[in-house]
C-alpha cells in the first residue's frame, strides 16, 4: 500500500491551489472589469457622436428650410400658406421663445425632419432654440440640456463633445468655439471654473449651446 501524505503537506497542497485559484479569479474579475469600462468608454463615445452629428444635421435642415421658403422655420410669416394646422411666425428674423415650438413643427411638416416636436439626444435631454441667450452669445442657437433645463453633461464629457465639433483653441475654451459650454441653472460655478471647464467634477452640472 502507498503511504498516505503527510497532513502538513495536504494542507500546504491545498493552501497552494486555493491561492492560485485566488488569484485566477482575481486575474478574470480585472479582466471584466476592464472590458466593461472600456465597453461604457465607447458608448459614451458613441452618444456623443451622435449629437455633435444631430447639431450638425439641425443646422442643415434649418438651411434647407430656409432656402425653399424664405424664412426661418417658427419665425415663417407664410407658414400656414404652406402647411395644415399650423401657425405663423413673426417675420423679424428672430425665433423668439414663443416661436421656439413652431421651428420644430414647420421643419416637421415640411418633412425636412421627422418629427414636428422638439427632440431628444442619446443622452437624454431635448434639443431647444433660443436667440441671443446672453450678450456675449449674438444669433440663433440650439440648446441641450434637461427637459427643465438642469445640466445634462459631465464637464468630461463637454470637452469630449468640444473636440469632435471645435478645434485649436476654441476646443479648449468653453466661451468659444461654435459650441459653447455653460454652468446648468441648477448647478451655478459647478461645469465652469475659472474660465476652463472643471474635469474635476463629475457629476452633470453642464449645458451645451451649438450656433446655427
Amino acid at each position: 500500500m502507498k503511504e498516505a501524505l503527510p497532513k502538513k503537506l495536504i494542507k500546504a497542497t491545498v493552501a497552494a491551489f486555493s491561492l492560485i485559484e485566488m488569484s485566477i479569479v482575481l486575474v478574470v474579475i480585472g479582466i471584466i472589469a476592464g472590458a466593461v469600462f472600456k465597453g461604457q468608454e465607447l458608448l459614451d463615445s458613441a452618444k456623443l457622436r451622435s449629437v455633435a452629428q444631430d447639431f450638425q444635421h439641425y443646422a442643415l435642415s434649418v438651411n434647407m428650410y430656409q432656402e425653399t421658403y424664405q424664412a426661418l422655420p417658427g419665425d415663417d410669416p407664410k407658414a400656414s400658406m404652406y402647411f395644415s394646422n399650423t401657425q405663423n411666425g413673426d417675420g423679424n428674423g428672430q425665433i423668439n421663445e414663443p416661436e421656439a415650438d413652431l421651428f420644430w413643427q414647420h421643419l416637421g411638416k415640411s418633412l425636412i425632419l421627422n418629427t414636428d416636436v422638439a427632440p431628444s439626444s442619446k443622452l437624454g435631454g431635448i434639443y431647444r432654440v433660443v436667440f441671443q441667450p446672453s450678450a456675449e452669445m449674438p444669433g440663433h442657437w440650439f440648446i441641450l440640456a434637461k427637459e427643465n433645463g438642469d445640466g445634462l453633461l459631465t464637464p468630461k464629457q463637454a470637452q469630449a463633445l468640444k473636440n469632435k465639433i471645435d478645434q485649436g483653441s476654441n476646443a479648449t475654451n468653453p466661451s468659444q468655439g461654435q459650441l459653447v459650454v455653460k454652468d446648468a441653472q441648477n448647478a451655478p460655478g459647478r461645469c465652469i471654473s475659472n474660465g476652463a471647464l472643471n474635469l474635476e467634477i463629475m457629476t452633470a452640472d453642464c449645458v451645451v449651446y451649438y450656433k446655427f
